[in-house]
């Protein structure tokens, strides 16, 4: 125990207005200037502090009469605060003409701060907890309320450390809950450059990229604009992060065609070249035709990578897979490549002329390169198109597609002699190449120098070193007829087993194929997979299209799939249930960080052993890449007469990827769906059947599909309700209550909604019942029910376990103020409406927010803040136009069009609302008549005629 006349040590916090404590006894310091002494000599613990000092401290060049009377005064009064009791002083001492400050810096917050930092710098895995408590000493700005020089400096030195930890902390996490605190911090300090950086980053790696690419030039506008310099290094090489760039790697060994690759840059930069035969004004369009293998592909990533400087704003690469059974569809491409370019999935359009529109006005203005490989005709190109005079597009394809508006069209033709003989000594070496000069020429025209064919050839050649060419020569037929077949299977005979079996395994996974997905197939740890599939790469058996990513050239997959058929027909379901057991590992865990607590993640079986996934944006990462191979494999098990686990399985993989965006496969995740449904029936499993239809109904609801969508969701909830599926059973029923209440049917939705709401409570899922029973509560509105509405969601607001999460909130928020509006408590549903943005914007969800602003704007009008109306609306239209919903973005000038004209502003009015009304009447929406009264009611209030149009 501590003696009696030993009191407890004192606490001093400076991170703040000053405080001194003992015990839980607050001590008062007194006047500032005398607090400002004791900081002082706080500052610098355990060290004299000279009289001179401390009166340029306290006073700087303008000092009292009498300094060191004050000082001692202020000394003498510090001494009797914090030492009441002692008779001689041990803490505040007089020494060598000044003063000394005894304590042990452990007690002070400021120094505690400083050890934290230093933890967190020795210790990188305890980091971001040291940072976190030292951060947490604050309690508002430092020394608050002090006078004097030293006071102001240390305010703004201390203001800056914690900058500095604050920065450090973001460093550390780029997770999407960072963002709301970052984001504010940022706005506070718009010129410090690496804050910048971390909003830029982390709204990018959180799928926000539109919003980064914003925060980016709106930051490079400042530093020029204010202060005369461009941004530093750091956000220099961010911008480069922010451009998509989607083009496969420069291919190895290019020679030739530098002819070519010279025309295809002059036609896609050089304004000159457009003519008056393009019937896209303006539009920069190159096409290269020619037969399979003979180099289409290559050509044109070659000339795209040189072409990079002049388009900064990105490049877009889609393999249109124009040779294949089924092509690429053109609407799943443009889903791709709006997401890619910042709209997030959910603002996609789900139809082809939405998403072909949205695509040609994102990319108004941008100077993008989109190079479309391998497209099959011109009816799939058309839609591709962009919008911009400054975008250029190269087109690949074994057709000639006369109907496509190009400046340049390049018909290519297999190599000359020369530059064949250059592909050999690229891959060979001349020297080789010239001591058998005659053998080269002879095997360059054998593989009738077809780029594909020689490519093989020569990566034989370069892999057999003593190998004579003539030896190569005599394995090659001397007829032209299935050469490619010819080059392909001497080049696969003399490849070492286990190079054959990857080689046969992999050509079962399609489109491509990633690092992790091709160990799974060979079921080798994924080093010794990258050695194999780099070895075929060197053989050109293989492609690399980027780190960790590889795909077969389709007439090289072709011959490995015949092979592996004859080798051993077992080999193709080994390498399907290699992937999709990683796959669905995967899925599961990237469904479960997606929609968390649903009990829908149980069914498709135990999660990953280990951690799989850092957060959702990381999981959103892989699913964008591993979904186009999920699909095609889960249409390629459908149609190979699965047994009952691996078709659940298959069924399963998909609805797992459902909430991370299949939109932008939707066309080939129909097809897929459709194979798995008539599986199912035919293998007689109903549980099987119930998952297939809820997917298909899930993909069709997705593209607004909307009769479709509720039959297959209807006999989904049948197949499961017959099988004991609940899980699944009610997200159909939560489905058949979404298309009920889009078609104005809302006492069906109402009944679905309720039996979906009510499942949930029984599985205990409470997103799943919130969200099921706010949606019923938002159709009662609608069916003259408002006051019953308004009572459930205020009952779950209330409830103890709230609403799961901030998006959910918010969302019953938000129904809550429409039910108020339409029972005509204006001040009630502004307050909710009010209460759903203020959740909706930090929880990242950008259409609930725009909309709730919409809403709020016209209940302001009605309220008669006609200002703030304006001030809501005009916020609105910014989201909603960001976020790419065409709806919410009529609504938004419609709202906004009554608001400014309620402000007495006429032309101001008439174009918001002419907006509304051409938009409104596109989508078929009945609030295109509004629009089209008030322009009359415009019209008439002017004296004046006015058509809608």
């Amino acid at each position: 125990m501590r003696p009696a006349d030993d009191p407890a040590p004192l606490e001093f916090a400076l991170l703040g207005a000053l405080r001194v404590q003992r015990a839980d006894t607050t001590i008062e310091l007194g006047a500032p200037r005398q607090r400002a002494v004791l900081v002082a000599l706080l500052l610098r613990p355990n060290s004299v502090v000279a009289i001179d000092q401390l009166t340029d401290d306290l006073w700087g060049d303008e000092p009292p009469g009498s300094p060191v009377v004050a000082l001692r005064s202020y000394i003498s009064q510090l001494r009797k605060l914090l030492e009441p009791v002692r008779q001689k002083p041990s803490l505040l001492l007089s020494q060598s003409g000044g003063y000394r400050l005894a304590i042990d810096p452990d007690h002070v917050d400021l120094w505690r701060v400083r050890q934290l930092h230093e933890l967190a710098g020795k210790h990188p895995q305890q980091a971001q907890a040291h940072l976190s408590n030292a951060l947490a000493l604050w309690r508002g700005e430092p020394l608050a309320d002090l006078p004097g020089p030293l006071m102001e400096r240390e305010r703004q030195r201390l203001s800056e450390l914690r900058l500095t930890l604050q920065e450090e902390r973001f460093a550390l996490d780029h997770s999407a809950d960072q963002l709301p605190e970052l984001a504010a911090l940022a706005a506070e300090h718009p010129f410090r450059e690496r804050l910048q950086a971390l909003l830029i980053r982390t709204l990018h790696r959180s799928g926000r990229t539109a919003e980064a690419r914003a925060v980016h030039d709106a930051l490079h506008a400042r530093l020029v604009e204010h202060l005369g310099i461009e941004p530093g290094p750091e956000i220099t090489a961010l911008r480069h992060e922010l451009d998509p760039d989607q083009l496969p790697s420069s291919p190895p060994h290019f020679t030739g065609r530098q002819t070519h690759v010279a025309d295809i840059a002059r036609a896609l930069t050089d304004r000159t070249t457009r003519t008056t035969r393009t019937t896209h004004t303006g539009l920069r369009l190159v096409t290269v035709t020619g037969m399979a293998g003979v180099g289409k592909t290559a050509l044109a990533v070659r000339a795209a990578h040189a072409l990079r400087p002049d388009f900064p704003d990105g490049r877009l690469y889609a393999d249109l897979r124009g040779a294949d059974l089924v092509p690429a569809s053109a609407s799943d491409v443009l889903a791709d490549f709006l997401t890619t370019l910042g709209i997030r999935p959910s603002a996609v359009p789900q139809d082809l002329a939405g998403r072909s529109a949205l695509f040609r006005t994102v990319t108004t203005g941008k100077r993008l390169l989109i190079l479309l490989d391998n497209a099959r005709d011109d009816a799939q190109l058309q839609p591709l198109l962009p919008g911009s005079s400054d975008c250029a597009v190269l087109v690949t394809s074994r057709t000639a597609l006369p109907g496509v508006p190009s400046v340049l069209r390049i018909a290519l033709d297999v190599f000359s002699p020369q530059e064949a003989i250059g592909l050999l000594d690229s891959v060979i070496g001349p020297a080789r190449r010239s001591a058998q000069h005659s053998d080269a020429e002879h095997l360059v025209e054998a593989c009738g120098r077809l780029p594909l064919a020689l490519r093989i050839a020569a990566a034989r050649l370069a892999a057999t070193p003593d190998q004579p060419i003539a030896d190569l020569l005599r394995s090659l037929a001397e007829d032209r007829e299935g050469l490619a077949e010819q080059v392909f299977e001497l080049s696969y005979r003399l490849l070492p087993p286990p190079l054959a079996t990857a080689f046969r395994r992999l050509a079962w996974v399609e489109p491509d194929i990633g690092l992790a997905s091709a160990a799974a197939v060979l079921d080798l740890p994924e080093h010794e997979t990258e050695h194999l599939a780099e070895a075929l790469v060197d053989q050109a058996l293989l492609e690399s299209t980027g780190p960790g990513r590889y795909r077969f050239h389709d007439l090289v997959r072709a011959f490995a799939r015949r092979t592996s058929l004859h080798v051993d027909p077992t080999e193709r379901s080994t390498a399907h249930h290699g992937l999709l057991a990683l796959l669905l590992a995967h899925a599961r865990t990237a469904f479960a960080l997606a929609v968390p607590g649903d009990p829908v993640a149980d069914v498709f079986g135990a999660p990953a052993p280990h951690p799989v996934f850092a957060d959702l944006p990381e999981a959103r990462r892989w699913a964008r890449s591993e979904t186009p191979a999920a699909v095609a494999l889960a249409a390629a098990l459908a149609t190979l007469d699965p047994d009952s686990a691996t078709l659940r399985s298959a069924v399963d993989l998909l609805i797992a990827l459902s909430p991370l965006g299949l939109g932008a496969v939707a066309g080939r995740a129909e097809e897929a769906a459709r194979h798995l449904v008539a599986t199912a029936l035919h293998t007689g499993d109903r549980a099987a059947e119930g998952r297939a239809r809820f997917l298909l109904g899930t993909v069709l609801l997705g593209r607004a599909r909307l009769a479709e969508a509720a039959e297959q969701a209807r006999r989904a909830a049948g197949a499961c309700q017959e099988a004991g599926d609940p899980a699944v059973l009610r997200q159909a029923l939560n489905d058949l209550g979404l298309i009920a209440q889009a078609q104005a049917r809302h006492e069906e939705a109402i009944a679905a909604f309720d039996q979906a709401a009510a499942l949930a409570r029984r599985l205990g899922h409470r997103s799943g019942e919130v969200a099921s029973t706010a949606n019923a509560a938002l159709s009662r509105i609608r069916t003259g029910h408002a006051e019953e509405a308004a009572a459930t969601c205020q009952r779950l607001l209330a409830e103890p376990d709230g609403t799961a999460d901030a998006a959910m909130t918010a969302y019953v928020h938000y129904v809550l103020g429409l039910a108020h509006r339409e029972l005509g408590r204006l001040d009630d549903a502004a307050a909710q409406l009010r209460a759903c943005v203020d959740r909706a914007g930090p929880a990242g969800d950008l259409d609930r927010e725009s909309a709730a602003r919409s809403r709020l704007a016209e209940v302001l009008r009605l309220l008669g803040r006609v200002e703030e109306a304006v001030e809501e609306a005009t916020e609105a239209l910014r989201l909603a136009t960001r976020g790419g919903r065409q709806r919410e973005r009529a609504l938004a000038h419609l709202v906004l069009a009554h608001a400014v004209a309620a402000c007495g502003d006429h032309p101001a009015a008439r174009t918001h609302a002419a907006q509304a009304h051409r938009l409104l009447s596109g989508l078929g929406a009945p609030e295109s008549a509004d629009a089209r009264s008030l322009l009359t009611a415009l019209a008439t209030a002017d004296g004046s005629v006015t058509s809608a149009g």
